[in-house]
């Protein structure tokens, strides 16, 4: 349906367009003080999003029979990839994290495409053998867990999370029994206050979350100089380039908390106008599972579209305050060249059953014409 590939290829392009602007107005600043290039970052993000949109060109056009084959050696190659960041002198750490591979002329963030390729995965397993009873799950969670396991280890709870809640929603889109959701949902609920407490700068994250004024110049932070951004921009913002936390006041500016310098610059109207963007994405992508015929395309298109928008809500919902702080970026905005080209190429795959919904509907319509004649 080609209104459906507009409805996902233009939020797409416009919010990447948008981060490259919201980039180098976070940025230039920071970049010109580290690196002596304003546009230090508008030039990596550039080498994601130009082979970005090949890629999605490309991904819109691969056939779904081979995207479902080849799902199990995509998921192989992603696992490898996690486990290669923790190789010295291949692997990558930045503020205590190892969650990186560095290929020279950019870093490459396994779990950025380990979160998508185990979407397709669960989608093949789910297609072949529906979720009817607990056995069917053996498969898919040991995968599920292999994945969550290695990110943890980065360690990355933020995306660990995000993934676990898409894992949740693509096993129930499969057909789960209420039961099991509700047991695994309570198991789910039961591990979060384990995980926060095994780690204390966790711990130290959640009190920051209750109470940032209690510690304003550590863990406080970030989240008191978000909250600052978010409250100076008001209705209308106070105009494009015109932040002022950009400044080296709000960490991580043009990266995880760039939806605040978007709240300050462009208020409350540029906040709304950007998640309309991401409300229609998902409207297109979760319409377009729905037009699908086969198990496979169906729970792929619904794991794609939901991995996007819960990675889009738990940004938001963090630089707001409405969760403890987590290191996670904004889809298709925020800086990091490597996350962009995964995302435009999830973008073009989820456009690609579009395209099996045209096909259908054609056969359908020769179909029809061919029992006309013969009457």
């Amino acid at each position: 349906m080609k209104k459906l590939r507009l409805m996902l290829f233009i939020p797409a392009i416009t919010l990447s367009v948008l981060g490259l602007v919201m980039i180098y107005s976070a940025s230039s600043y920071s970049a010109e003080v580290h690196y002596g290039d304003a546009f230090f970052y508008v030039k990596k993000q550039l080498l994601g999003f130009v082979p970005g949109l090949v890629l999605m060109y490309f991904a819109y056009k691969f056939p779904s029979e081979r995207l479902k084959k080849l799902s199990t050696w995509a998921l192989a190659v992603s696992v490898i990839l996690l486990a290669a960041v923790f190789i010295p002198g291949l692997g990558q750490t930045s503020y205590g994290a190892t969650r990186w591979i560095n290929l020279g002329f950019i870093t490459f963030q396994p779990s950025e495409l380990a979160k998508f390729s185990l979407m397709l995965f669960l989608a093949k397993i789910y297609s072949e053998k529906p979720p009817k009873s607990v056995k069917y799950l053996i498969l898919p969670f040991a995968a599920t867990a292999i994945v969550l396991a290695l990110i943890m280890a980065e360690p990355n709870m933020s995306v660990t999370l995000a993934i676990a809640v898409a894992v949740l929603l693509v096993t129930v889109a499969a057909g789960l029994d209420n039961k099991v959701v509700v047991a695994l949902s309570l198991l789910a609920l039961a591990a979060i206050p384990v995980l926060i407490v095994a780690e204390p700068y966790r711990v130290r994250r959640l009190l920051a979350f209750l109470d940032p004024w209690a510690n304003p110049k550590d863990e406080g932070y970030q989240l008191i100089q978000s909250y600052y951004a978010i409250g100076n921009g008001g209705i209308f913002g106070v105009g494009l380039f015109n932040s002022r936390q950009k400044y080296l006041f709000l960490p991580f500016a043009e990266s995880d908390f760039i939806f605040s310098v978007i709240a300050e610059e462009l208020g409350v109207i540029g906040c709304i106008f950007v998640m309309a963007l991401y409300l229609v994405f998902i409207y297109a992508g979760i319409k377009t599972a729905f037009m699908q015929k086969d198990a496979f395309s169906r729970l792929a298109a619904f794991g794609l579209t939901v991995m996007i928008a819960v990675q889009s809500l738990m940004n938001m919902a963090v630089v707001t305050g409405s969760v403890p702080p987590t290191g996670l970026p904004l889809p298709f905005v925020s800086a990091g060249g490597s996350s962009l080209m995964v995302f435009m190429t999830a973008t073009g795959l989820l456009a690609g059953f579009t395209g099996l919904s045209d096909k259908r509907s054609l056969i359908s319509h020769n179909r029809l014409r061919r029992s006309y004649n013969v009457l």
